[in-house]
């Protein structure tokens, strides 16, 4: 049961840092302020895993709230995907309210790349995602991210 909880609980923290990346990455196009992002999981794959238990994470839905600030945003979107300092863009495009990003990075024994395709305008955006991980615990999971402002940073 531990390895069951351990499996869908690291499945939901990637599939949140793939959400919430794809909004930060909006930031500089997007306005400052309190956003919420629904992360739902469209198909897991996972190394030496019962496929009952990847699909039991399939369709469910995740919600986080990021503050957006204007300082945050001056930053620039790169910087601001970046969940660890590990990580590496091999593609980047915001332009023309499209997203189009391809980013690696080093984890523990392995490596994840995240891809993110999807559209936005300054008060939401919707965003599909594919990532990869390698090593022990090999995954591949797809995602829908959809954000959208919902006011003043709290």
């Amino acid at each position: 049961m531990n390895r069951r909880k351990s499996i869908a609980t690291g499945a939901a923290v990637l599939a949140v840092a793939i959400g919430a990346g794809a909004a930060l990455a909006q930031s500089a196009g997007v306005q400052p302020g309190q956003w919420e992002i629904a992360i739902t999981i469209n198909s897991v794959e996972m190394k030496g895993v019962p496929a009952g238990i990847a699909k039991m994470m399939i369709g469910k839905t995740t919600r986080v709230r990021h503050c957006i600030t204007p300082e945050a945003a001056a930053r620039g979107p790169q910087d601001l995907l970046k969940s660890d300092k590990s990580c590496v863009f091999t593609r980047y495009s915001m332009v023309g309210g499209r997203l189009d990003s391809a980013m690696s990075c080093r984890q523990g024994g392995g490596t994840m790349t995240a891809v993110n395709t999807g559209t936005f305008t300054p008060t939401g955006f919707t965003a599909t995602g594919r990532s990869v991980t390698s090593g022990e615990m090999a995954t591949t999971m797809t995602s829908t991210s959809v954000g959208r402002r919902i006011g003043d940073c709290r």
